[in-house]
Formats: C-alpha cells, sequence, structure tokens
C-alpha cells in the first residue's frame, strides 16, 4: 500500500496516563488504538507514483492499441496516450506504429500539445502504409489547426523546415495539402506541386499521375486556362487510366482560353475513348462537360449521347432537371 500516514501537530490524542507511563508514547499509540482517537491525513502521490499506478502492462501491441480507445472512450485522454505509447514500444511492424501514431494525432490535440501532435504526423508521412494513410492524417491535423486555431503555427513550423532542407518531402506534401485544403493558396500550392515533382525526378521516383493533374488544377483554379490545357494533355500522354478524364479537362480549359478548335478537338478525342479509370470517379462531370461543351459548339448527336448519360449519372435532382432542359435544347437543333 503507497500510503503514508502522518499526525499533525494540531491533532488530539487521548490515552492512558498508565499506559505512556509504562510504554511510552509509540508503544502506547499501537496498544491502545481503540481508546485514542486519532486525526490522521494521508498525503498525495507523487506524479512518479502516479503514474506508476496508472500504468497497466500490456503483453503486446494489439492490447495496448485496443486499451487507448477503451481510456479514450472513456474520456481518459492521458490513459489512452499512454496506452499508445506502450504500443508504439511493442509494435512489431512498421505499420502498427503508424497506427498508433495516427491515433495519437488526435490524443495529441486533445491535450493542447501541438509538438507532439505535429512529430506523429511527420511519423505518418514518412512512414505511411500507402498514399490514402498519409494524406488522411494531413487532412485531419489541417482540420485541427483550423478549429483549434493552429494554422499560423503549423505554417510556421513546415515554411522553417523548408528552409533548413528545401528537399524535406514530408514538409514539402504537408504543405501542398496546406496551401489546398486551409489557405486556399492555388498558385503556392502549385509550387509546392513543382517541387514535388522534381524531387521525384532526382530521385527516380514513379510517375505520379495525381500529382501532375493536381498542378494542372492548380492552374485552373488561378484561370490560367491555356497552361493548365497543355498540361491535362501532357498528363493524357502519359496515362492510358487517366486519358479520357486529362482530355475532357483540356477541352474545358482550352474553351474558357478561347481556343475553341482545340477545345472541341480534345473533346472528341474524350469522345472517342470513352471514359477510363480515372474518369469513373465521376462519370456525372465527366459527360456533363463533354456535354455542355458539345451543346457549345452545335454538336446535336455527341450533346444528346452526353446529356443522356450524364442524367443517367446524376444523383442530386437540380442536376437531372438541368440535364432534363438541355436535353430539350439539344433536340431542338438542327441535325448536324
Amino acid at each position: 500500500m503507497n500510503r503514508r500516514w502522518s499526525v499533525p501537530g494540531s491533532g488530539l490524542v487521548v490515552v492512558s496516563a498508565f499506559a505512556i507511563s509504562l510504554a511510552g508514547w509509540s508503544r502506547a499509540v499501537s496498544a491502545q488504538e481503540d481508546a485514542a482517537v486519532v486525526e490522521t491525513t494521508t498525503e498525495e502521490l507523487s506524479p512518479s507514483e502516479t503514474a506508476d499506478e496508472a500504468t497497466p502492462e500490456y503483453s503486446n501491441f494489439r492490447e495496448a492499441y485496443s486499451a487507448a480507445f477503451v481510456y479514450r472512450e472513456a474520456g481518459d485522454i492521458r490513459a489512452a496516450k499512454a496506452a499508445l505509447q506502450s504500443a508504439i514500444e511493442l509494435a512489431t511492424r512498421d505499420r502498427e506504429k503508424a497506427d498508433a501514431h495516427r491515433t495519437l494525432i488526435s490524443v495529441h490535440s486533445e491535450l493542447g500539445d501541438q509538438d507532439k501532435m505535429f512529430e506523429s504526423l511527420e511519423y505518418v508521412v514518412e512512414n505511411a502504409p500507402y498514399p490514402a494513410f498519409a494524406s488522411l492524417s494531413i487532412g485531419s491535423v489541417n482540420a485541427i489547426a483550423r478549429r483549434k486555431g493552429w494554422v499560423n503555427e503549423m505554417k510556421a513550423r513546415y515554411e522553417k523546415q523548408l528552409e533548413k532542407d528545401p528537399k524535406n518531402r514530408s514538409a514539402l506534401v504537408i504543405m501542398e495539402s496546406y496551401t489546398y485544403n486551409v489557405a486556399r493558396d492555388h498558385a503556392k500550392r502549385g509550387e509546392y506541386i513543382d517541387r514535388l515533382l522534381k524531387l521525384n525526378e532526382e530521385e527516380g521516383k514513379p510517375l505520379d499521375v495525381e500529382l501532375k493533374i493536381n498542378r494542372a488544377f492548380c492552374d485552373r483554379l488561378t484561370r490560367d486556362f491555356e497552361t493548365a490545357a497543355k498540361r491535362y494533355e501532357a498528363v493524357s500522354k502519359e496515362s492510358n487510366e487517366a486519358r479520357a478524364y486529362c482530355l475532357m479537362e483540356a477541352a474545358y480549359c482550352w474553351e474558357n482560353a478561347g481556343n475553341k478548335a482545340n477545345a472541341l478537338k480534345a473533346a472528341l478525342a474524350a469522345d472517342a475513348m470513352g471514359p477510363g479509370k480515372r474518369a469513373k470517379r465521376s462519370l456525372y462531370q465527366w459527360h456533363r462537360t463533354l456535354a455542355d461543351l458539345f451543346l457549345t459548339h452545335l454538336r446535336k448527336d455527341e450533346a444528346i449521347k452526353h446529356f443522356e448519360a450524364a442524367l443517367e449519372e446524376a444523383n442530386i435532382n437540380a442536376y437531372r432537371d438541368q440535364c432534363r432542359e438541355k436535353l430539350r435544347i439539344a433536340n431542338a437543333l438542327k441535325d448536324s
């Protein structure tokens, strides 16, 4: 038992005088305990003693990791943190450590520890078993930073890291997401993507199609439509899976850049291919974009084809109504 007992100076002790004379104070208290009225106080445990008693022993990663969720559900965030730290020590696989650090992100944030939260994020980014694992964690931290007002601290932390090491991949990845989802600075995001693409090239990394598509999207959002169209067309030549999607985007950007000939050329190429794997992520968007462009160019058959397909894919009543109205207009066109 880790309690220590003391008798304060103001405590009142009533004992038999005969017992005191025979055995003295210390023996009388123990021998005549039932005859004494003793005021006692309990000393508080030191932090180290409390931690020792509060930290259970775990036999493996899964046991510690599961305990963390139980503690967190009960509202004991500090115990959850301790369990996750134990889980990391007991982990036998990199994936387990990444899982624990991803969970620690929110635990550290709830405890108000910015630095530890960012450290866990950096571990996840550097050791993510697959890209989405890292991007989801970055998204969580972006949301936490906005909610807690830590946006400036986050920006300063990773800008400082990049000043020290311009090729810090983790900092570049985090800032690429930050500039898009938090700062909404699409031009700056484009700069970070350029640096990542250059770093990939220097390190001999495989082609990152999504990163190149995102780079073109930055130009589209900043209304540099001609540059965006050229980027989309370049990616269409590098990836079969993304070709139809990129040709659709190139057609849209050429149209907005005022180059109608290139816009129709790209749209017809996309139409001839049919939607590829990348375009199937949003068939409504793919068909609707092409349909609107063909209608603008008075291409009746192609417009009807894609408006009908978009109508089938639409999952919002307003979109369905729009497609029906556009179909009415397309059907009224003269035969092309």
